[in-house]
């Protein structure tokens, strides 16, 4: 069966709206690379007019899959669910050594201790002076430079109770599981220390989750159908058992995977009830009374939009939120936030040029809003923005912002000379 053969909702009447919030066209300036011409490409596969060869795949591959043309349609055409379908289409015509280079990018994301080495390798580059260097290798470059990381990493995932440095609520007005013990949690463990830490301070109790890992998102991005469908059955399991209030996740990526648990699997109650219960970090601060605590930042701040945070999920005014209560002011918008980092789950490793580039657009904007600090709700975000500022020789902090949050609690400062 075609790819596009199921119904994906409105039809595109090729309007044009979408173009400008299309990264790939603007680096490009092509319609074949466009949202626009990747729906024309689709309808053409679908009605046999046009085979997927080579150079068809090339344009439909190099989709982040933002959705930041969802945002801009008027007509409402989901082409998230379009591209969708074609992505493990995709998968299964690539060939030679970029086939190879995806299939080991996909088996490093989902492994702890390939992880863990590889932010060992990266720490010893970085001790030795060659940080440059290996900022600009694939995928490498992306991981934090941390020994200490490495050794948490190859340890079973830590109880809520030991992450806090607040305790548990006596009475808690939620019950509360966070989605920890995946990639992300490997490569930033912090993000959800601090945010057990500002739940417990809101009154809100963090219980754990057995065995809670990967939620299927990179699988799903990367066109393993399959796999993404079976992890995402396993966290179901797993959190529809936990009797919790809400689910809250801190990766804009993951976020938007669980809340669209049911339609991923249609028909499965308990997915529709994890979707349903799905937040944001910063949604669930927010409506928990947010406690300001201004002084977590020596110098300028900015936000930028996670495109799951913003294009998937909506939150928007959350995020800025929580980072203007660590700061004591709203912060300023990076600029051009509907335009994706280049993070895009697995795509910077994926699509190196491409993913490279639109980052050191961001590292400009970076530079000239004098920042000392850019704050965004997501891991991948985080490490791509990390990784271009240091090649663009800029010493910004990069931080989450219930990071910020949290630091701010404690007493910490955070700025461009952050230890991170």
């Amino acid at each position: 069966m075609n790819p596009a053969t199921n119904d994906v909702g409105l039809p595109c009447v090729h309007c044009g709206l979408c173009l400008d919030t299309c990264p790939t066209y603007r680096v490009l300036g092509t319609e074949a690379d466009s949202p626009r011409g990747r729906i024309y490409i689709m309808e053409d596969v679908d009605r046999g007019s046009l085979t997927l060869d080579a150079e068809v795949c090339e344009h439909l591959d190099g989709c982040l899959g933002c959705l930041a043309c969802e945002t801009a349609c008027p007509s409402g055409v989901s082409f998230g669910e379009r591209i969708e379908r074609f992505r493990p289409v995709l998968r299964s015509q690539r060939r030679g050594a970029r086939a190879l280079w995806r299939q080991a990018a996909a088996r490093i994301g989902n492994g702890r201790f390939l992880l863990a080495a590889g932010m060992a390798v990266a720490a010893l580059l970085d001790t030795v002076g060659l940080a440059r260097t290996r900022r600009r290798m694939p995928g490498l470059g992306l991981l934090p430079a941390s020994a200490r990381g490495a050794l948490s990493a190859l340890r079973p995932p830590r109880s809520a109770r030991d992450r806090s440095t607040v305790p548990a609520p006596a009475e808690p007005r939620l019950r509360a599981a966070i989605l920890t013990g995946c990639v992300a949690d490997v490569l930033r463990p912090g993000i959800s220390d601090a945010a057990v830490d500002v739940l417990h301070r809101h009154g809100i109790e963090v219980v754990d989750v057995e065995g809670a890992s990967c939620c299927g998102a990179l699988a799903l991005h990367a066109g393993r159908h399959d796999e993404a469908v079976a992890r995402a059955r396993a966290s179901v399991a797993r959190f529809a058992a936990a009797g919790v209030d809400v689910i809250v996740t801190t990766a804009a990526g993951c976020g938007a995977m669980m809340r669209g648990y049911d339609r991923l699997l249609p028909g499965d109650a308990d997915a529709a009830e994890v979707a349903s219960r799905c937040r944001d970090v910063s949604e669930v601060v927010v409506e928990a009374g947010i406690e300001a605590a201004p002084g977590a930042v020596t110098g300028d701040v900015v936000y930028h939009d996670a495109c799951h945070l913003k294009h998937a999920a909506g939150v928007v005014d959350a995020p800025r939120a929580v980072t203007a209560a660590a700061t004591g002011r709203p912060p300023a918008d990076l600029g051009d936030n509907s335009i994706c980092c280049g993070s895009a789950g697995s795509y910077n490793v994926d699509n190196e040029d491409m993913g490279r580039e639109l980052g050191r657009r961001k590292a400009e904007l970076v530079r000239a809003s004098g920042a000392d600090v850019v704050t965004v709700g997501n891991i991948g975000c985080i490490l791509q923005l990390e990784r271009v500022l240091a090649l663009e020789g800029l010493e910004v902090s990069v931080r989450h912002p219930v990071e910020l949050l949290a630091a701010a609690y404690r007493g910490e400062r955070v700025g461009s000379d952050d230890p991170r």
